[in-house]
């Protein structure tokens, strides 16, 4: 089973050097850290000692490669560090909400001070791990900096002790966490932009990163950021990638169907593979559940914990270690769409969030039913379909075209599916997939997809479809690369027991949608030359899983999105109280200053579900709100610099908007 295998999954905590392996993963006696003496308690400074070497070696905090460094506006250079850390698969204080939440569906959430304050015995440093990957970007100061840096790419020091390096730079001192800008991108399920390669920083104003580093916008005490961190939210990118690969290493059992569900033949041996699937099937949910945004704003507080306490022990209390073991919130963080409601949950666990909070088209439709929020989405779908016919009315036929086209193909039993080079099978549903990409700027991805219809045909005289053509569908769509996305996307709206099972909440709106007005079921406007065939939205779809996306598709993935679909014991991830206390809105004593780009059309986030939130009374009303129709919601990548820039000012009150 799953749990069984859990540790092919992961984190080895051992460094890279010959220490013994020690701890839950190789059933040994640690390393460290006897029982406490009971008159000592964790208080004595040789039990903290012990407690912070064993955190040391717990979160196993290593810089995986030498720093790169690159040149970047104003004739400066920066330096690129790729970090890793382990943290808790399921951090102790969701463990703890889970039990409260069992006794009533509405409890406050409890806002924890510490991630890591409840780590002072073994048993705490015995739980699993996986791991979290970040980059930090840095500029290159001084010839001093130059020296430094060049210290850290020494071939023969250990990733671990590289990361210890990086640490002891500041001679005595923590890391300033004001001076720390962190970045929680979209999704759920992709890693973040790298930076140079996904991220500019050519010019002071080619990013958002580069209007931080470069001093064009600067903390609430006035001072410049000195670092930009970007985190792989856990299971994606380098953070212990979820995918159908390593999902088969830790959950074989979940597999054991794949070529044989169909089967008539109820052998002995058949109904005890059913019985391990389903068994599989349940630890595989209950482990996917631990990767939503209560987790995700814990990882980012493991990974400040890090970078700013590298050496003090989670037990610590202000007088034993004066003013460093005081509150020290991030300097500011950036939430882009998923991300911007990963800070909704930051504003809502976490008792000090960052010190400021700037959302781009990221306010999370909490009090809004799923159902509700996707027929209203579907809405705006219909819409971005509309202008994107204005800009393309020729692409009417062209659409119509393809979808006949595989329609006649998909009804005739005779015919072969149209095969994907990723082994996916192209349906017209999985084509009209494509319009997840309109609530981009119509400059590029309007004619992105114009240039993917145009490609669609060998030439105009048949309907041989080109190889070329096949292959953009799999570029342009990732639900392959990252089944997060398909397995979790639901779940985001999903905010305690009392929201239920999201029961594919989209595909239930659509199909009501597509009975009840013609101009949204695909069979029928395909069969005009003149009626538009609307592309579908940023939604998943059961059907996903049965042969369209080979890497979520076959009798193991159809079960376990079922399963994720029917669950209904999700935790609550926003609690209206608590983010209107941290906001000021009722002390005006706010420990986070918050501002918000919300786009006007935005495809993605619901506007008036957005504006019941930040109206008098409502848990964002502490939150200066630009709404906007000049950007659609790709606006963070399209004009970084300039929409954060106004966003920070917003947030400090110094231009007055809104007005």
């Amino acid at each position: 089973g799953g749990i069984r295998n859990l540790a092919a999954s992961v984190t080895d905590n051992s460094d890279d050097d010959d220490e013994p392996r020690t701890g839950w993963l190789h059933n040994t006696e640690p390393k460290y850290f006897t029982p406490a003496n009971p008159s000592e308690g964790t208080s004595s400074p040789a039990m903290k000692r012990l407690i912070i070497e064993k955190m040391k070696d717990y979160r196993n905090h290593r810089i995986i490669n030498p720093p790169a460094i690159h040149p970047c506006a104003d004739n400066r250079r920066m330096m690129v560090t790729e970090h890793k850390i382990a943290v808790p698969l399921y951090h102790v204080d969701l463990e703890l909400a889970a039990t409260t939440a069992s006794v009533s569906d509405e409890s406050s959430i409890v806002t924890v001070d510490r991630v890591d304050g409840a780590f002072n015995s073994n048993e705490s440093f015995q739980r699993p791990t996986i791991d979290v990957y970040f980059t930090i970007t840095e500029l290159v100061s001084n010839t001093a900096d130059e020296r430094f840096f060049a210290s850290l790419a020494d071939l023969a020091i250990t990733p671990r002790q590289r990361a210890e390096k990086y640490l002891q730079r500041q001679k005595g001192s923590s890391i300033d966490a004001s001076r720390m800008i962190l970045y929680l991108q979209g999704g759920p399920g992709y890693g973040c932009a790298a930076p140079v390669s996904g991220l500019s920083l050519a010019s002071t104003k080619s990013s958002w990163a580069s209007s931080a580093l470069f001093g064009d916008i600067s903390n609430l005490d006035g001072k410049t950021f000195e670092r930009v961190v970007l985190m792989d939210q856990r299971g994606t990118g380098r953070s212990s990638t979820i995918c159908k690969q390593t999902l088969q290493k830790s959950f074989p059992d979940l597999f054991l169907l794949d070529e044989c569900a169909s089967s008539e033949d109820e052998s002995a041996g058949l109904q005890l593979k059913r019985a391990k699937v389903a068994k599989a099937v349940t630890e595989a949910t209950e482990y996917l559940a631990k990767f939503r945004a209560d987790s995700i704003v814990r990882d980012a507080e493991w990974i400040k914990a890090a970078l700013i306490r590298p050496s003090i022990a989670p037990t610590a209390m202000e007088e034993d270690v004066p003013g460093d073991n005081l509150p020290q919130p991030w300097g500011a963080a950036l939430g882009q769409s998923f991300g911007g409601f990963c800070l909704m949950t930051y504003l809502s666990a976490i008792s000090h969030p960052p010190k400021m909070c700037l959302f781009t088209g990221g306010i999370a439709p909490m009090n809004t039913p799923l159902r509700e929020v996707y027929d209203r989405l579907w809405l705006r779908v219909k819409e971005r379909n509309v202008r994107y016919y204005e800009a393309y009315p020729g692409d009417i036929a062209g659409v119509n075209r393809i979808v006949k086209r595989l329609l006649l193909q998909e009804s005739d039993p005779s015919q072969p599916p149209v095969k994907l080079p990723s082994g996916g099978i192209l349906t017209a549903r999985r084509f009209l997939q494509l319009g997840l990409a309109l609530g981009g700027s119509p400059g590029s991805s309007f004619a992105n997809i114009h240039s993917v219809i145009n490609s669609a045909f060998l030439n105009d005289n048949d309907d041989e479809l080109s190889g070329a053509f096949l292959r953009r569908i799999d570029h342009e769509q990732s639900f392959d690369d990252a089944p997060l996305y398909f397995l979790l996307h639901e779940s985001i709206y999903a905010d305690g027991p009392s929201s239920g099972a999201t029961n594919w909440g989209a595909h239930s709106s659509y199909e009501h949608y597509a009975s009840t007005n013609p101009e949204f079921d695909y069979r029928v406007t395909s069969k005009s030359d003149e009626t538009p065939t609307l592309f579908f939205g940023e939604m998943v779809f059961p059907w996903m899983a049965h042969g369209d996306f080979a890497s979520v598709s076959q009798h193991g993935m159809q079960m376990l999105s079922e399963s994720l679909a029917k669950k209904s014991d999700w935790p609550r991830l926003f609690d209206a109280s608590n983010m209107r206390k941290a906001l000021g809105s009722d002390t005006k004593s706010p420990k986070s200053k918050a501002a918000s780009a919300t786009y006007y059309g935005d495809m993605y986030v619901d506007f008036n579900c957005v504006m019941k939130l930040i109206q008098r009374g409502g848990p964002l009303e502490g939150v200066k709100v630009w709404v906007t129709n000049e950007y659609q919601h790709s606006g963070l990548r399209d004009d970084g610099a300039n929409i954060v820039c106004k966003l920070v000012s917003m947030a400090k009150g110094s231009i007055h908007v809104p007005s």
